[in-house]
């Protein structure tokens, strides 16, 4: 199996699977999304921090570095969460 894991924003991702219809609808996926702080990837001004803009982010520039342009949650190697990516940011995803 060839290495999937690409890096952006100083960490390492891995696609793990697109949506299914077992995670439910849009609300329900969206039910379990949050804002993950620590991991501090989001745009410029969405986020009132101190890291505020450290990794500029947008979902375009993430699926560019991405190894599997049709994924929809990636697992970061750092950390082991899931994250999706969002208009704003990567949002983690909480099972």
């Amino acid at each position: 199996m060839r290495d999937m894991t690409f890096q952006y924003g100083g960490k390492h991702f891995m696609p793990v699977r697109k949506f299914e219809q077992k995670d439910g609808d849009f609300y329900q996926i969206t039910r379990r999304l949050r804002l993950d702080i620590e991991l501090g990837i989001f745009r410029e001004g969405y986020c009132l921090t101190e890291d505020e803009g450290i990794v500029p982010y947008s979902p375009e520039a993430f699926y560019q570095k991405s190894t599997d342009k049709t994924c929809d949650i990636f697992r970061c190697m750092e950390n082991g969460k899931l994250y999706v990516p969002c208009e704003y940011g990567l949002q983690e995803y909480v099972i």
